[in-house]
Formats: C-alpha cells, sequence, structure tokens
C-alpha cells in the first residue's frame, strides 16, 4: 500500500525531473565552491532574475555584483565605519540587491518549502504554497514556487505597491 507522503514525494521527483530542476543543499548554498562544474556552466549563461531552475544556486549572500552569468564572490555586505556609526562595534549590513528576485527572502521561502518537498509532506500537484507578507518574503517564495513549478498563493496587506502585485501576477502568484 502506498501512503500519501510516498506519493507527494514522488510527484515532487516527478515535477523536478520533468522541470530539469536540481535542488542545491543548504552546505552548498553556504558554499558555493560545493556547486558541481556543470550548474556553474550554466549559470555563466543565466541572467539573475530569470526564472530558471538554476537560479535556485543563486540563493546565497555571495553572488556576484551583476545582474547576468555572474558566479560568486566573498559576500555582499557593507561593513559600516566608526566614524559613520559612532561606536567601536563591527557592525555589518548585507545587502539583497543580488538575490534572484532582488529580495534576500528568495532564501527564506527556499528554507521553507524544500524541506517539505524533499520528505512528501507537501505535493507540487495538488497543493498550493502559502506566503503571507508584507513583501520580501511573499516574493522570495513566489519565485521559488515558479521555479519549482508549485502553485504559490501571495497574501499581502492592502497598500502595498503596484509594482508588487503586479510582479506577483507577472510569476503567477
Amino acid at each position: 500500500m502506498t501512503t500519501t507522503t510516498e506519493i507527494a514525494l514522488a510527484n515532487a521527483a516527478d515535477r523536478c525531473r520533468q522541470r530539469g530542476v536540481i535542488l542545491p543543499t543548504f552546505a552548498q548554498m553556504r558554499d558555493p565552491s560545493r556547486i558541481p562544474q556543470p550548474i556553474l556552466d550554466r549559470l555563466k549563461n543565466t541572467g539573475l532574475w530569470d526564472v530558471d531552475p538554476v537560479n535556485l544556486f543563486r540563493i546565497t549572500w555571495k553572488n556576484e555584483h551583476t545582474p547576468a552569468g555572474g558566479l560568486y564572490n566573498t559576500g555582499n555586505w557593507i561593513e559600516f565605519p566608526p566614524s559613520l556609526t559612532g561606536t567601536d562595534a563591527r557592525i555589518v549590513g548585507l545587502v539583497g540587491k543580488w538575490f534572484p528576485t532582488g529580495a534576500h527572502k528568495v532564501g527564506a521561502g527556499y528554507g521553507c518549502l524544500v524541506p517539505r518537498l524533499v520528505t512528501g509532506a507537501f505535493d507540487p500537484t495538488t497543493q498550493k504554497a502559502v506566503w503571507p507578507s508584507t513583501g520580501n518574503y511573499c516574493r522570495g517564495g513566489a519565485f521559488d514556487c515558479a521555479l519549482l513549478g508549485c502553485d504559490a498563493v501571495a497574501i499581502l496587506p492592502e497598500g502595498m505597491s503596484r509594482e508588487r502585485f503586479e510582479w506577483l501576477k507577472k510569476i503567477g502568484a
């Protein structure tokens, strides 16, 4: 007898296979030097904001500062000098612009969706991923869903920018 979890896992594997999706590990996201060369070769010809499953490998703070064809650097952050902050403590700001979608929450969405996908707790053929947010979290989750071929529902409060709603509609959420 086949369980619901086994069916969902088989459906998820089939969906990924059909769409050419290879899921990066958390170790690869943390350390892009672990990413296989064939993936790196594909990234060299893929735009940062393209809806292409290979962009799952760009869910890292270490993307090069380029909208197309870039690979990785040592990290995207700015250290603010004591002359500006008025304190000797190191203050570092992270830059989300160089993530797919330009929103760092693409990683938070991946971190919530993929563990359920690979354990059979989420079936991309019958279930929808719901992303409640004021913006970047649902934007990241909707982008992940578009790459993985999952239905996404974005829930935003009233008064958010028209651009945000239009982008979500365009991506399929």
